[in-house]
């Protein structure tokens, strides 16, 4: 597990510690596989889905009271999803696979109809899901289609976004394999809805960053765009988007789905950029932000210079 990093400025204020016994315990108890292996245990706990309360004013608030989350109405939604979401640990950092390709997370998607997945029964197919890879660390190679900052969650106590840091709320971030793709965003091209939304969404969680990763930030992000990228995760379906009209994987002809799979890497674990060009998921150069040359001149708004892309699908 990385090491936790010293917090600065309105994060010093507060700490992640409360909520990450309480949410460690309620999920191995709960939702997923003890430590050590061994069958998925079914609920001994009851994990329902809360309304927030008063004063939550960020994301530590937030998860030192809710480590379901909560809504502001009371609305119902998936408290084991929200769960899965706000991990900071795992057994093995290591990952299991690294995805080079889409057919790899479209193979994983094939999968799911078979478990009559809904919006909201994430409990209920959790043996399922993990038999699939769920709640290990998994990796993919692609490059950096876009970063949104998310609007408001129940993960995260509907926490509204609040520039420029972005300090409470999901970076959504999109993964795609088509270098010639790549190559539009890197010359500011215009990419199609349709091309950028045939990615993968990896996601990187307030209390993550703010623990391990502060150098992760929306803008040293959107510096890279275009470039070719590593990302470590927590392999997880995000069953909140199992729906036609967003998940392209279950009907690519709607014209308003906008991820093609609902298969993530969610939070993120790490998160690197191909230095130079031409990496593979196994080879030298790739160097995190914050510490390659490209990073750090994101991180000073300095724009890093295209590098042509390289079929990165091709390994």
């Amino acid at each position: 597990m990385p090491q936790k990093r010293a917090t600065h400025g309105r994060s010093a204020t507060r700490t992640i510690t409360p909520m990450i016994p309480l949410a460690i315990a309620l999920l191995h108890s709960a939702v997923i596989s003890p430590p050590g292996g061994g069958a998925p245990v079914g609920p001994t706990t009851t994990v329902e889905a809360v309304k927030c309360g008063e004063g939550i004013e960020d994301f530590h608030a937030c998860h030192a009271s809710y480590p379901t989350g909560c809504t502001i109405s009371g609305s119902p939604y998936d408290p084991y999803l929200n769960l899965m979401k706000n991990q900071t640990t795992w057994d093995s950092m290591e990952p299991q696979e690294v995805f080079t390709s889409l057919s790899q997370v479209q193979q994983l998607e094939a999968r799911l109809p078979a478990l009559a997945l809904t919006q909201k029964n994430h409990g209920d197919k959790l043996a399922q899901l993990k038999a699939l890879g769920e709640g290990s660390i998994y990796g993919v190679t692609g490059y950096l289609y876009d970063v949104v900052p998310e609007g408001k969650e129940s993960s995260n106590c509907q926490l509204d976004k609040d520039p420029p840091q972005y300090e409470d709320v999901d970076f959504h971030i999109f993964i795609g394999f088509d270098p010639a793709v790549a190559e539009k965003i890197l010359n500011h091209k215009t990419v199609s809805s349709a091309e950028k939304h045939q990615s993968m969404i990896v996601e990187m969680t307030p209390h993550y960053r703010d623990a391990f990763h502060q150098e992760w930030t929306a803008d040293a992000l959107q510096a890279l765009k275009g470039q070719q990228v590593k990302v470590l995760g927590q392999l997880m379906v995000d069953n909140e988007h199992y729906v036609s009209g967003q998940d392209c994987g279950i009907d690519p002809s709607k014209k308003t789905c906008w991820r093609a799979s609902v298969w993530e890497l969610h939070p993120v674990t790490d998160f690197r950029v191909c230095e130079g060009g031409g990496c593979t998921a196994t080879s030298a150069g790739w160097a995190p932000i914050g510490e390659s040359s490209t990073s750090a001149k994101a991180v000073s708004g300095e724009a890093p210079a295209p590098r042509r892309s390289s079929n990165s699908g091709r390994r």
